[in-house]
């Protein structure tokens, strides 16, 4: 019989599988059992450390989820899917005390009324999502689609895991911090997390939301002896190691696809300059591609967007558009 955690119990309820709709609701799951595997340590911590440490505890359970792969665990502590800002621990502090707060105002009275007849408490949960489902589609009887909670009561994953009727249940496994041996700075930090995203620095407000994958891809090509995150080690100038770049080249793509929603509504100097900002924060190819071909199309489409090329500016956009749409399509 498999050992009953926090890890098993949110891999037996999401069936061993992850899709980018239960991001907020797993989010919720996660600062849930943070918090319960610290409770006993925050009378020694000082308020910002109770903060850091939640956030810390938060990202250390996602990375031992192993059924969500690797490129999603990064968008799991988003402030917003769209936004793709990472939570400041005071931001995920306040979410946390939220959850019992709103399961006992909102979902504990509407899923009371299922609880009779000696239903479980997955039967009772099953039929509350039915019934929310119904009333919100005006489609009586109409089943709900599979993750429908997920995207419209996120906070109701939380409920199911940790509560059983109207209390939190008797039954759930002890917390288990995954880093027992945790430390948090003895000084409050100007920036928390010191990496946002995958940079190296607070990222810059430039409107474009790209700025820390800039300044973290110009550092990997700066320099051989890149920062030791995401499994990144000692590599050659202009290699990445393959989830670190699938991720960036992931949130260059997000990016592109709003501004191809938005195309009739941004002006086209507005949209040509979003689409370079986007350019610049592309990740380096890879070693391979580097050595057989100098760098490809995406070096000569950098040098002809280049401030410093004296080329009719029409043409290097197309250049950047046409081999920025090669890229994106594969």
């Amino acid at each position: 019989m498999a050992t009953d955690t926090f890890q098993t119990r949110l891999s037996n309820i999401m069936g061993a599988e992850y899709y980018p709709s239960q991001r907020r609701s797993v989010q919720t799951a996660v600062l849930y059992e943070a918090n319960r595997c610290l409770n006993s340590r925050y009378s020694a911590l000082r308020p910002f450390q109770r903060k850091i440490a939640l956030y810390d505890c938060a990202v250390d359970l996602i990375n031992s989820l192993t059924f969500i792969p690797p490129y999603h665990k990064l968008e799991i502590m988003f402030r917003t899917a769209s936004g793709k800002v990472p939570l400041s621990p005071e931001l995920a502090w306040r979410r946390m005390k939220l959850i019992d707060r709103e399961i006992s105002k909102v979902i504990v009275p509407g899923v009371k009324p299922f609880m009779r007849g000696g239903k479980s408490h997955s039967a009772a949960c099953d039929a509350f999502i039915q019934k929310q489902y119904e009333t919100v589609s005006k489609q009586k009887g109409a089943k709900h689609p599979d993750h429908w909670e997920y995207s419209h009561i996120h906070i109701f994953l939380a409920y199911r895991m940790f509560y059983d009727g109207e209390s939190v249940s008797a039954s759930l496994p002890p917390a288990t911090d995954p880093n027992p041996a945790r430390v948090v700075p003895n000084k409050k930090p100007q920036v928390y997390p010191p990496f946002p995203h995958m940079g190296t620095a607070p990222p810059v407000d430039s409107g474009y939301g790209s700025d820390d994958l800039k300044v973290f891809a110009s550092q990997i090509t700066a320099s051989s002896s890149a920062p030791r995150r995401m499994g990144l080690g000692k590599r050659k100038k202009g290699e990445l190691d393959d989830e670190t770049r699938r991720a960036m080249l992931k949130e260059v793509k997000d990016h592109l696809d709003v501004l191809k929603e938005l195309e009739k509504v941004v002006p086209p100097a507005e949209m040509e300059k979003r689409k370079k900002a986007l350019w610049a924060a592309m990740p380096p190819t890879p070693g391979p591609f580097l050595a057989a071909g100098g760098g490809g199309k995406r070096n000569k489409a950098a040098a002809a967007a280049s401030p410093s090329k004296k080329k009719p500016a029409a043409k290097a956009a197309d250049d950047d558009e046409s081999d920025l749409d090669s890229v994106m399509d594969i």
